[in-house]
């Protein structure tokens, strides 16, 4: 949440941002789109992880600019 509140200063910025929420979103659907309501509430979310190919690919947009 520290991103919104924040301004780009430069297009580096404006691209990170984009990524940070981009995760954001993804992580909230991840959870939605892998586990039941009764498992969310009962998950430790320290363990759950994103796939490793996601971060490989917003390392790559931030790395193109």
């Amino acid at each position: 949440m520290a991103f919104e509140e924040a301004e780009a200063s430069n297009e580096f910025d404006e691209i990170a941002f984009g990524i940070a929420r981009d995760i954001e979103c993804q992580w909230e659907l991840f959870l939605v789109n892998t586990y039941s309501l009764k498992g969310l509430q009962n998950l430790d979310l320290s363990k759950v992880k994103l796939p490793q190919d996601w971060f490989i690919e917003w390392l790559k947009q931030l790395n193109e600019e």
